[in-house]
């Protein structure tokens, strides 16, 4: 005898969620549902992923990025993306602070509206990729290679170290500097990198430092993330506007 199916529940509690496998763009399975992360107004926001073996610790998911199937669910992103994602610690409380900085570092993914949906690439601009994936550039005989060097702001507060240099391979010119962040900057739990403008900085070769003109640690903490890779439109434009640089169109 064929087994009798109930009847289909059309508004669900939270916790008929627990469990639900959460998929990314590309087939991929990210995790589970530990939790639903609801506001204050009533409104459900986020999602709680469990990365089981796939990374240790829980993301935030927010429900807008995620189609909701028949006990699954497919997220927006890539499994990679999701990855690089700062951790969420559900025994911390997420205070007001921790939003802010969640959407501030991360337009690209917790952004609203225009901002999370603007190209990742500008038209007929050539993307920033790292130096380590840019075959024909060379650094010129004379030039520093910048990484490990210590990295400091204007109020001569150390605020991490250079791990990378960003090439415009059309223009064969070093743009940008990928700092990895001091931990102490910033409240949520991730491994920060930001992108700081080669023009705006000075050098200090005998020390191998690297000195951040006009902005101190405060306001370099502000700036978006940068999760490698070709550089993110959404993350440069913000990078630019904070260092007074507008777009890259025109420069030499």
């Amino acid at each position: 005898m064929a087994e009798s199916i109930g009847p289909r529940a059309e508004v669900l509690r939270t916790r008929d969620f627990i469990g639900w496998d959460v998929w990314d763009s590309q087939g991929e399975k990210i995790g589970t549902v530990k939790d639903l992360l609801i506001d204050r107004t009533g409104r459900v926001r986020f999602l709680a992923v469990d990365f089981g073996m796939f990374r240790r610790g829980h993301v935030l998911l927010p429900v807008s990025s995620v189609d909701w199937g028949e006990d699954a669910m497919v997220a927006h992103w890539t499994r990679d993306e999701v990855k690089a994602l700062p951790l969420y610690e559900p025994d911390r409380p997420f205070t007001g602070e921790m939003y802010d900085e969640l959407r501030r570092s991360h337009p690209r993914f917790y952004g609203e509206g225009q901002a999370a949906a603007a190209p990742v690439a500008l038209p007929g601009e050539a993307r920033i990729v790292p130096l380590k994936a840019a075959k024909d550039f060379k650094l010129a005989g004379d030039a520093p290679d910048l990484r490990g060097w210590t990295v400091y702001a204007a109020d001569r507060r150390r605020v991490g170290t250079v791990s990378e240099m960003l090439v415009d391979p059309a223009a064969m010119k070093i743009r940008y500097l990928d700092v990895d962040l001091d931990d102490d900057l910033f409240t949520l739990t991730d491994d920060r990198h930001v992108l700081v403008p080669t023009e705006a900085v000075d050098l200090q070769e005998r020390s191998r430092d690297v000195w951040i003109r006009d902005l101190g640690a405060d306001q370099i903490a502000l700036l978006p993330a940068y999760m490698g890779g070709p550089v993110d439109s959404l993350v440069e434009e913000r990078v630019r506007g904070t260092f007074g640089g507008g777009s890259r169109a025109g420069q030499g």
